[in-house]
C-alpha cells in the first residue's frame, strides 16, 4: 500500500516537472523565432513617429528596437567608445540581429546623418540605413 502511496504522491511531481520541461522548450522556441524575425533598429527623437514606425513594423512581424537618440543607437550597436555604461549582453545579443536601421534626419546631438556616418565607417557597413525626415522646410535638413 505505501509503494502505492509513493507512486501517486510522485506523479503529480512528474507531471509538472514535465510541464516545466515543456514550458522551458516553448520559451527557447519563441527566443529563436524572434532571432530569426526581421529586426529593425527604429531611432527618432519624437515619441509620436517612434511609436507610429514601430506600429507599422510589427504590422509586418518586424521585431522592432526604438532608440530616442543617435547616441542611444551608436551605443546599442557597440560604437559608442566612450561609453561609460557598457550594454547589457541580451542588448548586444539582440543587436547582432539588426538587419535595418531606419532614423530620423534631425535629432539632437548625434543626428540621423551623423549616425549614418558612424554606421557606414564601421563594422556595421552592410546593414541598410534609411534616414527619414518629418521636416517640411528644407534649410533644416540640408547636409552640412
Amino acid at each position: 500500500m505505501e509503494l502505492i502511496d509513493t507512486v501517486l504522491d510522485r506523479q503529480p511531481q512528474e507531471e509538472e516537472i514535465m510541464q516545466k520541461q515543456k514550458q522551458g522548450e516553448e520559451e527557447e522556441e519563441e527566443e529563436e523565432e524572434e532571432r530569426r524575425r526581421f529586426h529593425v533598429l527604429a531611432v527618432d527623437d519624437s515619441v509620436i513617429d517612434r511609436k507610429l514606425l514601430e506600429k507599422l513594423l510589427k504590422a509586418f512581424s518586424c521585431q522592432v528596437t526604438c532608440l530616442e537618440s543617435g547616441e542611444k543607437a551608436l551605443e546599442y550597436l557597440g560604437l559608442l567608445h566612450n561609453s561609460t555604461t557598457a550594454a547589457s549582453s541580451s542588448q548586444q545579443h539582440q543587436a547582432l540581429n539588426v538587419n535595418l536601421i531606419m532614423t530620423d534626419f534631425s535629432m539632437p546631438g548625434t543626428s540621423g546623418y551623423d549616425l549614418l556616418k558612424r554606421v557606414k565607417g564601421s563594422s556595421w557597413k552592410d546593414v541598410p540605413v534609411v534616414v527619414m525626415s518629418s521636416e517640411n522646410v528644407p534649410s533644416r535638413i540640408s547636409i552640412k
